[in-house]
């Protein structure tokens, strides 16, 4: 299953040789700082040392101030190269293996993948592997020109060992996944004054021209970093500033380890029963900043009122914050266990969110029911403290949008089919910093929905300064791996079922040293890039500051805040009293006596909406239950669509209680589905089941495969 993964995610079938490409972004200031020498740890210049840097990282108040040392954003990532504009190949997917350039030293081949002058800083770097001793080989990290590097290991070592730093500033996620297969990031800020080149070295590598490598190694990577203004003095990385503030970077790590707790000066409660289009709100006056804010949701239908209940902030009279408290609190609208730097929750329901909220006069605090039921908060409460809001102080934003029943084949802004699309994440006007995103997704296919790379605009980007390599990369894993990722600072993934399987997930990513600082404008926009032609649910969450007078282009949604949370696959066939027409890896799986069941997206071109149910390896005798909900009941007509195969065998068929069919054989030397008709059934108002029996295995076959892709019930 995992080399059939590997090998999907990039869409090649014939081997681990991938297409390859690589990133470089035009620095957005002037490339020569005002002093060119080394700047060493004894140099009291020093505006910013790994010692800030550290410092920023736990700094709650920093956030919520535009940067006094102003800086620009920008990564070089491995991305496919053929991505050269909006009328090529935008979305060229062949995202490993590229490289700015590879250069002979001594008798080793390196291959440059990040070089930058300064001042700066590398702020965030990922990393993924794949293929032959992937990630084996040897990163190295030259500080100011000097021939030899300052930092020098594997990949595993530098990025997610103790070569660097500690757990959570180098690490790799989830710790549920083999060590190879996960996302490996560093967190520890890497400063350099003058100039910084990151290479690798491995063997496997061949080049094929100056940037393209052939290897059946596949390299990913992107990795993040601060350009500052020219004169901003820069300590730069070396083992002696290292050592210098290691008690720091220890202190650190573990601030961000650990449940965190906030102090402030004054409270309001937000305990309150609403019913049905309530609200209940707080004042707050400033100067002042939001610290904490607390509840504890309780309903008949809790997915649904982390949903249709939202959280709505006005700051000096201005409302900035509009978005589900599910989606808030950072685990979407499933009760789920979350750890975050800025918010925590647990799967009884109690969340808190830590972000920092300041304004000049007044604040507003609203929580408004928009569901048709009615909810309680307890143990709720808003935090606040004193705060100077100066001429940098932000006001904070936190808005949601959601794209219902979103088809991956046609763009929902242009209404045109197509293969792939940019979906706009968010887009801003003015001066700020962005903080982070969440999505929230419910995929009724079994393949991969997360292909699209991120493509960030800064000020004024004719080409993104941060394009990514995969949806999953972005947000710090890799392999669109299903397992769990908590406990974690900055990434986290509560639930991951939807990521193969029909099902639900949620992604947030919160930025630490990796803030995006902009001064007139941002957009981001994420490639909806789906292995399959699918039907999914799919929830954006945006959380940014911004100056007073910043402008948020997109449209609030107050549409979709009542919409329906979809707990189920089923729950987006469109049943009619004439017509059901149900994929069967919609169905329930109620019981499985023998073999193995999956919903099976390979060969997803022979599969009505891409994947079918696979039953394989079913001893003789075995039983498969599947099962449906029905609105209507009485006499229906019934056909079900079989999969066919030189391995499938023998089987007898029932529909509720009533056997259908008896010795079915689905063998045939090419795969293929088939229709077959069974004339009428008696279906059940609720729940109606199909069960499958194996028989016979097909000759020279030691056990028996099944497959069946679609059910269609009409009068």
């Amino acid at each position: 299953m995992l080399n059939r993964i590997k090998s999907m995610r990039k869409m090649i079938f014939s081997s681990c040789v991938f297409l390859c490409s690589v990133i470089f972004c035009m620095l957005p200031f002037t490339s020569c700082s005002e002093s060119r020498e080394h700047v060493g740890p004894d140099d009291t210049r020093a505006q910013v040392t790994i010692g800030t840097l550290l410092d920023e990282m736990t700094d709650r108040d920093a956030v919520a101030r535009y940067p006094e040392l102003e800086y620009r954003s920008a990564s070089f990532s491995s991305y496919d190269r053929n991505s050269t504009s909006k009328d090529g190949d935008w979305f060229a997917n062949g995202d490993n293996n590229w490289f700015l350039r590879h250069e002979k030293v001594s008798n080793r081949e390196e291959f440059v993948l990040f070089e930058a002058d300064g001042p700066g800083a590398v702020t965030r770097w990922w990393m993924t592997f794949a293929g032959v001793k992937g990630g084996q080989g040897y990163l190295r990290v030259y500080i100011d020109g000097a021939d030899t590097p300052v930092i020098a290991g594997t990949p595993f070592q530098i990025l997610s060992g103790n070569n660097v730093t500690i757990a959570p500033l180098a690490g790799s996620v989830s710790q549920l996944t083999p060590v190879e297969q996960r996302g490996h990031n560093l967190f520890y800020p890497i400063p350099y004054h003058k100039h910084c080149k990151i290479t690798y070295c491995s063997y496997n590598l061949n080049p094929d021209g100056d940037m393209h490598v052939i290897s059946d190694e596949c390299i990913y990577y992107n990795v993040e970093y601060r350009t500052y203004a020219p004169g901003t003095v820069v300590e730069s990385y070396s083992d002696k500033a290292a050592a210098k503030y290691a008690d720091k970077a220890k202190a650190v790590a573990g601030a961000l380890s650990h449940l965190q707790t906030v102090s402030f000066s004054s409270e309001s409660k937000l305990d309150c029963t609403l019913d049905p289009g309530a609200d209940f709100e707080v004042k707050l006056e400033g100067p002042a900043a939001i610290r904490e804010i607390a509840m504890k949701l309780e309903a008949g239908d809790v997915n649904q009122a982390l949903r249709s209940t939202v959280l709505e902030i006005s700051f000096d009279g201005i409302s900035t914050v509009f978005i589900p408290i599910g989606e808030f609190f950072g685990i979407g609208y499933m009760p789920l266990y979350t750890n975050m730097w800025y918010v925590d929750a647990n799967a009884r329901n109690a969340m808190t969110a830590r972000w920092v909220m300041p304004f000049s006069r007044e604040a507003n605090v609203r929580i408004i029911n928009y569901g048709n039921q009615k909810v309680s908060l307890s143990s709720a409460h808003v935090g606040y403290s004193s705060w100077n809001f100066d001429n940098r102080s932000m006001y904070f934003h936190a808005i949601w949008k959601m794209y219902p029943r979103l088809d991956t084949r046609m763009d929902p802004v242009t209404g045109k089919s197509c293969e792939h699309y940019d979906l706009n994440f968010v887009t801003l006007e003015g001066k700020g910093v962005y903080m982070g995103d969440s999505m929230s997704i419910f995929d009724t296919s079994s393949g991969w929905w997360g292909e699209g790379d991120e493509k960030i605009y800064i000020d004024d980007d004719t080409f993104p300064s941060i394009f990514g390599t995969g949806t999953e990369d972005y947000y710090g894993y890799a392999w669109c791996h299903p397992n769990t990722i908590v406990d974690h600072p900055f990434t986290s993934q509560p639930s991951g079922l939807g990521n193969l399987s029909p099902g639900y997930t949620f992604d947030s990513r919160h930025r630490c040293l990796d803030r995006i600082a902009f001064t007139t404008k941002l957009v981001f926009d994420m490639e909806m890039w789906h292995w399959n032609h699918s039907t999914m649910d799919l929830g954006i969450s945006n959380y940014f500051y911004m100056l007073p007078g910043g402008k948020v282009m997109n449209q609030r949604d107050l549409s979709n805040v009542s919409a329906k949370t979809v707990l189920s696959p089923i729950e987006f066939v469109d049943m009619t009293e004439d017509k059901m027409d149900i994929e069967a890896e919609y169905m329930t799986l109620e019981k499985i006596t023998g073999g193995n069941y999956e919903t099976q997206s390979a060969f997803a071109e022979h599969w009505s909406n891409g994947a079918q149910v696979f039953w394989s390896n079913a001893p003789v005798g075995s039983e498969m239950t599947l099962s449906f909900d029905s609105p209507y009941e009485g006499s229906y007509k019934l056909k079900m669509l079989y999969a066919f195969s030189w391995d499938y065998g023998i089987f007898d068929i029932w529909f509720n209680n009533g056997k259908i069919e008896t010795n079915r054989n689905l063998y045939d030397a090419d795969l293929h589905t088939e229709w077959t008709d069974y004339g009428v059934v008696q279906v059940s108002r609720g729940k109606n089941t199909i069960t499958v029996k194996a028989i016979t295995p097909h000759p020279g076959i030691p056990n028996c495969f099944f497959g069946l892709d679609r059910v269609v019930l009409e009068r």
